[in-house]
């Protein structure tokens, strides 16, 4: 079929006129010529090719008027006069799609054409008449700023003054006016179709004058038709709208883990990536836009599936995207991202890449993309267990140091001081780590009077914290005690601070010598804040950090929790509520899915912690009901982690069995517990490393064996030996005092040869329970040598020893050893004649012996 020629074949007499600078043109006017084969799009756009007029333009109505004689206005960039003047020829219409005067090949990406006739392939629409508003300011989430066709335009566009009539060529009176036609770009058409049978399935043509009397009879539009769609602006915002979508529920989903609702959640997201991926497969993009649908959909692919390959191509092409077009910003968060993905399969590859990219930085003096880099070196570095990276991540906190100091980047250096600090206490083999840590929060406290980091409550909560760890490891109650009052009070004053984030993260300011290369809106990284540049930083959200410092005031107070009210299980049980809300009603945060699931598994660790801190403290009290009901719920918990279970955890799980199997006096149960493989002392570990909870545990499990293999009349009791062997090297040289002053009272207990050497033991025990505040040891320690020493003697020194270790089981409150002391003194009252007193006691002593269990109330009475 044959194609009605545009605007009805009235065009204005100029049409027709032959410029005398422009040279002869040569237009195929076959009337039989097939429909031509367009090719694809320019590689960039935004080069103008000048367009003939009328050719360069869509018409705003699907039908013409056929007395229509105005054009309108065409930009400058569109405009070029035409060449020679053309004779009638039926030439297919011009497509719907334009790329800046060029025809768009739209069904050869395999999508639907367009709807309305003035859609671009670049986005926006071809007709002239609209001019730049002040609504095209403002870009969207990649960068892209709206069509024409999306935005109102604020006056309604004038038509161009009709041009004046001149002598048109006289036509021959006996046929109708020949209809005049568009200028084309000279396009070269296909080869003639000369198989027959091609040719007689090719549509018969219509004449001319029946599709103009056609085109005549329909009545002209008079409305104003639909604005065109922006293919692009829609695809972006559909993609947008579905990870909204599907993040807005990432909190429960990650929480209940219903197949269902995994399914619908990654449905939203495969259809997301789909936009995207056909944003970038069938569209010319701006480079800035271009590169952040990229960086955009590798984000979406590392976080939510398993594509890494295809996710590092398309971080590949972004990367070479932004090499192109000097966007160094883009570059540097590509290759961040690039950097954690390869850190998922071939760490050290991943920390090498690091390095490369901190020299480039380095070299171009881009400060605020040096502090980020070093800061991941420094976060892939201490993910590791190795000393070389433990040495590599401390001299990258030196070299940020250093640098923001140059150039006074007080939070910057602040961040620095107080990682090392945590770094030092983890990880440290040193025996002076603790002195080191302290010294790198001297450096931190120096700043924390500056604007820029006392208006951050995450820096100041993070340095107080350490600073009470720091104490804790030093064994100084009462210091540590006074640290937490003051932390205390400092998150009181901040919780309705504005600066905390529902996502936990937190932005440091940079000074101006530290602006980055280019514009830094690339929204993760690096970001502006009220025209400042600010460093992201991604640590706990406000709730999650407030129920870490109820834990820690817990620790803080578990020295005194016997006689100050149980103040450390008050706390303790606040922590608890905390988090058990959190998963009852979470609150609900836009993220994936993963980054979900990750905070929800801190959670859950950090509910085992209250848990097993719950356990020790009920058992140092003997309330061994607490103690049990507590292990249960830790056991479910455990249960929800699955194989995240730490292996710490784990540990002290199964040393919290034994201990409440040998309270209780199920000794068979206790020794089968503190000989399970995960509690078995490793030689190959580490006796100086001040932070390793298995071996810690180990040594605690090896001990209480102990106690339990030094009855003669035990069947395992020719094991002892071995196992005293075994805990020897690892006790002597340990940094805790907790095992030392253990092991010390210990031997004391076994050793029975040389009196000599229980006295030195016993002295040694005594010396670090008093040392340490641990009033349970202390009054062990105590009973034991008047026991070993006063037992059947007559005198002062036999009586103040017995009140001695009574006191102290009182002030421990452990109902065993109060009932112990307790008889120990009536015996001793006895002696020195004081009757009455002794029967007093002796029934204090019954009373609390009532309430033990089954099993220690018969190892008393025998």
């Amino acid at each position: 079929m044959s194609y009605p020629p545009p605007h009805n074949g009235q065009y204005p007499p100029q049409y027709f006129q032959q410029p005398q600078h422009h040279q002869p043109q040569q237009y195929n006017v076959n009337p039989n010529a097939p429909y031509p084969q367009y090719g694809k799009p320019m590689l960039y756009p935004q080069v103008l090719i000048p367009a003939y007029p009328g050719y360069g333009q869509q018409p705003q109505q699907p039908q013409f008027h056929p007395q229509q004689q105005q054009q309108q206005q065409l930009p400058a960039q569109y405009v070029n006069p035409p060449s020679t003047p053309y004779q009638p020829q039926h030439v297919p219409a011009p497509p719907s799609h334009f790329v800046h005067g060029h025809a768009s090949p739209t069904p050869q990406y395999g999508g639907r054409a367009a709807a309305s006739p003035t859609v671009s392939v670049t986005g926006h629409t071809a007709s002239p008449a609209l001019a730049p508003s002040p609504y095209y300011s403002m870009p969207n989430a990649y960068g892209q700023y709206p069509s024409a066709a999306q935005v109102p335009s604020p006056t309604p566009p004038q038509p161009r003054p009709a041009p004046q009539p001149q002598a048109a060529p006289a036509a021959s009176p006996m046929s109708s006016p020949a209809p005049r036609q568009i200028p084309q770009v000279v396009i070269p058409a296909r080869p003639a179709v000369s198989s027959p049978e091609v040719q007689q399935k090719m549509p018969p043509k219509t004449p001319a004058k029946k599709q103009l009397q056609r085109l005549q009879s329909q009545p002209s539009v008079e409305k104003e038709s639909k604005p065109p769609i922006d293919y692009q602006v829609l695809l972006l915002s559909l993609a947008d709208e579905y990870f909204n979508a599907a993040h807005s529920q990432g909190t429960m989903v990650a929480l209940q883990k219903r197949e269902m609702e995994m399914e619908e959640y990654y449905k939203l997201v495969a259809t997301g990536l789909g936009c995207l991926e056909a944003v970038l497969k069938n569209w010319r993009l701006q480079p800035r836009t271009e590169a952040l649908v990229r960086l955009r959909y590798a984000r979406i692919l590392f976080e939510e599936t398993d594509n890494d390959l295809e996710a590092e191509t398309a971080l590949s092409k972004g990367i070479d995207l932004c090499d192109r077009n000097r966007m160094l910003d883009l570059k540097y968060s590509m290759q961040q991202l690039l950097a954690r993905m390869l850190h998922k399969s071939n760490p050290k590859a991943a920390m090498k890449a690091v390095d490369g990219m901190i020299q480039d930085v380095e070299a171009y003096r881009h400060v605020a993309w040096e502090y980020a880099f070093r800061f991941l070196r420094v976060t892939l570095s201490l993910s590791s267990s190795s000393h070389q990276d433990f040495v590599a991540a401390l001299h990258n906190l030196h070299r940020i140091s250093n640098l923001a100091n140059r150039n006074r980047d007080k939070a910057v250096s602040v961040i620095s001081a107080v990682t090392e600090a945590l770094a030092h206490l983890q990880q440290s083999t040193s025996a002076e780590s603790i002195e080191q840590a302290q010294r790198a929060l001297a450096v931190a406290r120096s700043h924390q009077l500056d604007d820029d980091v006392k208006d951050i409550p995450q820096i100041s909560t993070l340095i107080q914290m350490v600073d009470i760890s720091c104490s804790l490891l030093e064994y100084d109650i009462n210091q540590s005690a006074q640290k937490l009052q003051i932390m205390q009070t400092l998150m009181d004053q901040k919780i309705n601070d504005p600066h905390w984030r529902d996502d936990g993260s937190f932005t440091i300011p940079l000074n101006g010598k530290s602006v980055g290369p280019s514009s830094a809106d690339t929204g993760d990284i690096l970001q502006v804040e009220n025209g400042t540049l600010v460093l992201t930083l991604n640590w706990l959200p406000q709730h999650d950090l407030y129920a870490l410092c109820y834990f820690l005031s817990s620790v803080t107070l578990s020295a005194k929790n016997s006689h100050d009210g149980r103040k450390a299980e008050k706390y303790l049980e606040e922590g608890l509520r905390m988090v058990r809300g959190s998963f009852k009603a979470p609150q609900e945060i836009t993220e994936s899915l993963v980054t979900a699931g990750k905070r929800i598994e801190w959670r859950r660790i950090l509910y085992c912690n209250l848990l097993l801190q719950r356990i020790f403290l009920t058992a140092s009290r003997t309330d061994w009901e607490q103690a049990s009901q507590a292990l249960k719920e830790l056991r479910r918990a455990a249960k929800e982690l699955g194989d995240n279970l730490p292996g710490t955890i784990q540990c002290l799980m199964e040393y919290a069995a034994g201990t409440i199997a040998q309270g209780t006096g199920d000794l068979t149960a206790a020794l089968s517990a503190f000989q399970s493989p995960i509690l078995r002392l490793s030689s190959s570990a580490s006796k100086t490393t001040r932070n390793d909870p298995r071996r810690d545990t180990a040594i605690l499990a090896a001990l209480n064996t102990i106690l339990i293999l030094r009855d003669p009349k035990h069947p395992l009791h020719s094991q002892l030996p071995n196992v005293l062997s075994t805990v020897e090297s690892f006790c002597k040289g340990s940094p805790n005092k907790y095992i030392q002053a253990a092991y010390y009272l210990v031997c004391a207990t076994v050793q029975t040869d040389s009196t000599i050497q229980t006295k030195q033991y016993l002295q040694q025990a005594l010396q670090q329970a008093t040392t340490i505040s641990n009033s349970q040891i202390t009054c062990m320690t105590l009973t034991f040598m008047s026991w070993k020493y006063f037992r059947g003697v007559v005198g002062e020194q036999s009586e103040k020893s017995a009140r001695a270790g009574r006191a102290m089981a009182k002030r421990a409150n452990d109902r065993l050893w109060v009932s112990v002391t307790d008889e120990m003194l009536a015996e001793t009252l006895e002696r020195q004649g004081k009757g009455e007193e002794a029967r007093g006691v002796r029934e204090e002593g019954h009373l609390v012996m009532m309430g033990l269990p089954p099993a220690l109330k018969k190892a008393e009475v025998n």
